[in-house]
C-alpha cells in the first residue's frame, strides 16, 4: 500500500483505517464520561433476506453484506438499544474508520449549535464568514443555508468515475494522496481557483459538491472567533459520551477536510448520529443540538424537492430532498448520512430506528451498491418495526 493506491482494492480496507498516517491529523477529544449504548432484544440480521440487485434473487443479508456491500461493520439501534452489531473482515470495534461524506452531516451539527447560539445566521451571506468569497462574483447572494443545502448555484461537478473530473483535482489539492499529490494547495485555495462561475441562481438546483463543505469550519471559526476543531469538540463531540477520540484529517495548509475525512469508531458514529434521531439529545437525554434542527432538516420543503428533481440524483432517490448536509429520503420521516465506498447511516425518526454501516466497497459509488444498501435497510426496518427477531 502506498499514498497513491490506499483507496483502491486490495488496499482499501486497511487504507480506511490509516488515514492518520498519510495526512496531518487533529483529535477531537472524547468527554470525561462514556454513555453506554444499552443492548436490546437481538435482531438476527444474518437470517433476514433481500433481493440481490445483480441476480434478482433473494439472498441472506449476510451474503449482501459480505459479497455486495463489503461491509466492515454494522450496528442497528432501535429505541435507544443496540439490537445487532457486527464486525467483519478483520475490522474491530475500536478501529477508527474513515466515514467519508458522512462527515458533512456530522460537521453540520456544530453549525446547528452556532445558529442556535446566535453566532451564525443561516440566511447570512456565506461571504460574511469567508472573506475570500467577496472577490468572487459567482458567490454573490449565496447564503450559509445554500451551502448547507448544496444549492449554491456555482458551477461544479463531482464524477468519481471520470479521471478528468474536478473531484480528482480536488483530491490532490487536499492531500488525499500524500506525497503523490500533484498540487497540494489546500481545499480553500482549490475552491477559490475552480468554483468561480455562476451556473444557476442560488437555491435553484441541488448540485452535490463536496468542496463547498470545507466552508463550514471557516464559518464556525469566524462565528466563535476560535479554531473550528475546538468548537466542534466543545459544542458537540465532547458531549456525546464517546468512547474514543475522533480523528480529523487536515489539508496541507492545516484546514479541516470537513467534507470527508473524519475518522470514527462505529459506536461513536452511532452516538453522534443519534442526535438527529432523538431531537438533538444525547444518550443521557441532555440537549446537545437545538431540537428544531432535526425538524428543520426532515420537513418537506417544496423548493428543495424541486431543486433535488433538477439535480443528478433525482432518479437515484425519487422524491428526496437534501437539507442541512443530510439526504432526506422520505421527507418527514427518513434521513440518511452517506459516504463513498459504502459508508451509511439511515434514520427512521418515526420508529427511532438507526442502521449505521462501514464498508470497503471497491468503487466510490454505483447503482448496485446503492440498491444493496437500500435493500438491507428495508429488510432490517421491516423486521425491527414488525417486532421480529429474525
Amino acid at each position: 500500500m502506498t499514498d497513491a493506491n490506499w483507496d483502491r482494492p486490495p488496499f482499501l480496507p486497511v487504507g480506511q483505517l490509516t488515514a492518520h498516517t498519510r495526512m496531518p491529523t487533529i483529535a477531537l477529544e472524547a468527554g470525561a464520561r462514556t454513555l453506554d449504548l444499552p443492548a436490546g432484544p437481538a435482531l438476527d440480521v444474518d437470517a433476514l433476506s433481500a433481493v440481490d440487485p445483480l441476480t434478482g434473487r433473494h439472498v441472506g443479508l449476510d451474503v449482501l453484506m459480505d459479497r455486495r456491500l463489503l461491509t466492515d461493520a454494522l450496528l442497528v439501534l432501535h429505541h435507544g438499544e443496540v439490537r445487532y452489531e457486527t464486525y467483519r473482515g478483520g475490522f474491530r470495534a475500536d478501529d477508527r474508520h474513515l466515514v467519508h461524506s458522512m462527515s458533512k452531516t456530522l460537521v453540520a451539527t456544530a453549525v446547528a449549535v452556532g445558529v442556535d447560539e446566535g453566532v451564525l445566521a443561516a440566511e447570512d451571506p456565506i461571504a460574511r464568514y469567508v472573506p475570500m468569497l467577496r472577490s468572487l462574483p459567482a458567490w454573490d447572494g449565496v447564503t450559509l443555508q445554500h451551502v448547507l443545502d448544496m444549492t449554491v448555484g456555482v458551477a461544479s461537478e463531482e464524477h468519481y468515475e471520470d479521471p478528468d473530473s474536478m473531484y480528482w483535482t480536488y483530491a490532490d489539492a487536499v492531500g488525499y494522496y500524500g506525497t503523490a499529490a500533484r498540487r497540494p494547495v489546500g481545499g480553500l485555495a482549490f475552491l477559490a481557483e475552480h468554483l468561480v462561475e455562476r451556473a444557476h441562481p442560488p437555491g435553484h438546483r441541488f448540485e452535490y459538491a463536496s468542496y463547498i463543505t470545507n466552508l463550514l469550519p471557516v464559518a464556525l471559526a469566524a462565528g466563535y472567533d476560535r479554531p473550528a476543531p475546538e468548537v466542534i469538540e466543545e459544542k458537540v463531540y465532547g458531549r456525546l459520551g464517546a468512547e474514543q477520540d475522533a480523528w480529523f484529517n487536515l489539508d496541507p495548509v492545516g484546514d479541516l477536510v470537513a467534507e470527508g475525512h473524519l475518522n470514527l469508531t462505529l459506536r461513536d458514529t452511532a452516538r453522534w448520529a443519534s442526535l438527529l434521531l432523538d431531537g438533538g439529545r444525547n444518550l443521557a437525554g441532555e440537549q446537545v443540538l437545538p431540537g428544531s434542527w432535526t425538524d428543520d432538516t426532515i420537513r418537506a420543503r417544496p423548493g428543495l424537492l424541486d431543486a433535488f428533481q433538477r439535480g443528478d440524483y433525482a432518479e437515484v432517490f425519487p422524491g428526496a430532498q437534501y437539507r442541512n448536509k443530510a439526504w432526506v429520503l422520505e421527507p418527514g420521516r427518513v434521513l440518511a448520512l452517506l459516504g463513498i465506498h459504502g459508508q451509511f447511516c439511515l434514520l427512521d425518526l418515526e420508529d427511532r430506528l438507526m442502521v449505521v454501516g462501514f464498508g470497503s466497497y471497491p468503487t466510490q459509488v454505483d447503482a448496485p451498491m446503492v440498491a444493496s444498501m437500500l435493500g438491507l435497510w428495508e429488510a432490517i426496518r421491516a423486521a425491527a418495526v414488525g417486532g421480529s427477531t429474525g
